[in-house]
């Protein structure tokens, strides 16, 4: 399905990720008890082969899966070195606690998923039930064949928005990035597509 998007679409769909990304901000700071901040770049369309190109392998990604009115998940892939920092700014009691660090990542991955698609739901009226996240290591290659697995429908449609996390650390911001994706089948973008449409009149 070869989707062209006009100015209304991607308004739109840039207001369900500002939305998203608000209430992300609010629940992460009340869970950690901290300042945080988390904002996206304007979202992109992209072809699966921009993700499986990168090169980079020590990635980790958080896999959710949704279910109802759309096929597909969510990925959230993080460099090693940021994983860890993300991990060691929200639980600075348990740095070298394993199992902690790789339940704040779920938590987050969560929040994040959480927070969009129920935005997305309540903009486009649309029924969207994320799964608990999955946590796994390897490739963006090896990360998309993990998706593609889990996930139900093909995944033809890759929606991206870089995140930025800025988390207040004693009297100073620390701030990384990571890559968010939207995976789903051209189904489920018509669907998105078809609720926009419907907003215009």
């Amino acid at each position: 399905m070869n989707i062209i998007l006009d100015k209304f679409y991607y308004d739109a769909l840039d207001e369900v990720g500002n939305i998203g990304m608000g209430n992300a901000t609010t629940a992460l700071s009340q869970l950690v008890g901290k300042s945080v901040s988390v904002s996206g770049s304007a979202f992109t369309l992209l072809g699966l082969n921009k993700i499986s190109s990168d090169s980079e392998y020590n990635r980790v990604g958080a896999i959710v899966k949704v279910v109802g009115d759309l096929n597909g998940g969510f990925l959230l892939m993080l460099n090693q070195k940021h994983s860890e920092s993300l991990s060691e700014m929200l639980l600075e009691q348990h740095e070298s606690d394993g199992y902690m660090r790789r339940s704040v990542l779920v938590e987050v991955a969560n929040i994040l998923a959480g927070a969009y698609y129920n935005s997305l739901s309540k903009f486009l009226d649309l029924s969207v039930i994320p799964s608990i996240p999955i946590i796994s290591e390897g490739s963006p290659d090896d990360l998309l064949k993990k998706c593609s697995k889990h996930f139900n429908g093909k995944i033809e449609h890759v929606i991206g928005l870089t995140t930025l996390f800025e988390i207040e650390s004693e009297d100073q911001y620390q701030s990384m990035s990571g890559d968010m994706y939207m995976l789903i089948d051209s189904i489920s973008m018509k669907t998105i597509l078809n609720r926009i449409d419907a907003m215009r009149t």
